[in-house]
């Protein structure tokens, strides 16, 4: 059998090593079109769980915001623009749900949400 060094690894899954502290070591994927357009959709939803209102800030302004229950159905839909929002979730049930975001320009992102 071959040895191949961490290095050649690296270089051969275009991975790239950020640092290397002992035997631990942090390997970064390389970054390309798919890593930079999840990053112009990220969205900081937050708390979660939340109890009554859910902050939402993204990148990009937001044109639509919309709370599924985890079988799919829309519990709540909300028309909006710029890119920090709220929606006020203290008339739902307690409960896991998806709160897909659609941005002014058609891409949208999902996230889980726990609302106590």
């Amino acid at each position: 059998m071959k040895k191949i060094t961490i290095a050649k690894l690296l270089f051969a899954t275009g991975c790239m090593m950020l640092h290397w502290p002992r035997a631990n070591a942090t390997i970064l994927p390389p970054q390309g079109m798919d890593s930079i357009a999840a990053n112009n959709r990220s969205v900081l939803v937050y708390p979660n769980p939340v109890i009554a209102a859910l902050n939402i800030q993204s990148r990009k302004p937001v044109q639509q915001l919309i709370l599924y229950t985890m079988d799919g159905k829309a519990v709540k839909k909300v028309t909006t623009t710029g890119k920090r929002n709220q929606l006020y979730v203290q008339d739902i049930m307690s409960g896991a749900y998806m709160l897909k975001t659609i941005f002014e320009d058609g891409t949208r992102t999902s996230k889980m949400i726990i609302k106590q």
